[in-house]
């Protein structure tokens, strides 16, 4: 099989890939009725981005027959310095789109019949696993393997396009299954849409910023979690759009919040990912062995 293939078109390969794997298992999640288990259809899923990204390194590309080919996909670092980030800063996203709503007329705030104890102690005992495996897959495909293969086309580009494609990986989970329900589709589509999106310039601004996929995994996993957790805290009387539009893991607030993070991470970005946004960039050669499109960060 060719493998030289330069890295725009081995990222237009992944995402034709990745969506047909997506298509796949949702229909085999619906196929085998694998929607009563979380962790059966949760592992169908999620594992799709990884898959795609053992092909494109392994079949399409070969790439990965070489040791630096793995290297690229920034697993070999644990970019413990932005960790702190990652969690904190994903908190303060959820928190502050919250606290915003809390203090209007919308909704208040209310203590679960539990308890907080256990509906923190799930959040807590969820995080990692969600970091290490379901989480983790979908991070190896998208800010791992696609990100870097984009940023010739200038950082920005880069972040929309994956999170465009992020978003798009979604779309067999919400129309072919119940799994992911947004309400009416003409609205909540495109909310879904801006919030991933959103989401996805924080996760990835961690990623360059880190040179490591382990920061992009936690943040997300975070999210997803905390995402969970807070809606039992929220009382209102208008559900769908305090939780539907405004809040919730797609709503107007949450991508806001997130779009300002997003703004305030990026500042961490070496200057040598940052200058790709030139439209004089330098074309980095199409070799497994060269990562100049990752920023070099300090070994952890």
């Amino acid at each position: 099989m060719h493998t030289k293939f330069s890295d725009p078109q081995k990222a237009g390969i992944f995402t034709v890939v990745v969506l047909v794997l997506a298509l796949a298992a949702a229909l085999v999640i619906n196929t085998f009725g694998l929607g009563a288990n979380f962790f059966a259809w949760a592992s169908v899923w999620s594992i799709t981005p990884m898959l795609a990204t053992v092909i494109m390194l392994l079949v399409v590309t070969r790439d990965g027959y070489a040791k630096d080919g793995w290297r690229t996909l920034g697993l070999h670092r644990l970019g413990l310095r932005v960790w702190w980030i990652a969690f904190f800063g994903t908190l303060a996203i959820t928190l502050v789109a919250y606290v915003a709503v809390w203090l209007t007329p919308l909704a208040s705030v209310t203590v679960p019949p539990q308890g907080v104890l256990p509906v923190v102690s799930s959040f807590l005992w969820q995080l990692p696993i969600l970091a290490t495996t379901f989480v983790l897959c979908e991070e190896i495909g998208f800010r791992g393997y696609l990100l870097p293969k984009l940023l010739g086309l200038g950082r920005k580009r880069a972040l929309l396009l994956s999170g465009l494609i992020f978003a798009t990986w979604h779309m067999p989970l919400v129309f072919l299954t119940s799994l992911l329900p947004i309400g009416n589709p003409v609205i909540a589509v495109p909310l879904f849409y801006a919030a991933v999106v959103a989401g996805s310039f924080f996760y990835g601004y961690l990623r360059l910023a880190s040179g490591s996929t382990w920061p992009a995994s936690i943040a997300h996993a975070t999210h997803n979690s905390v995402s969970g957790m807070i809606t039992v805290f929220i009382a209102t009387s208008a559900p769908l759009l305090v939780n539907g539009y405004l809040l919730g893991e797609f709503g107007i607030l949450i991508t806001a919040t997130a779009a300002i993070a997003a703004a305030l991470v990026s500042r961490l970005v070496p200057h040598d990912i940052k200058d790709r946004d030139s439209r004089t960039h330098t074309p980095v050669p199409d070799h497994a062995s060269r990562t100049a499109t990752m920023p070099q960060a300090d070994p952890q």
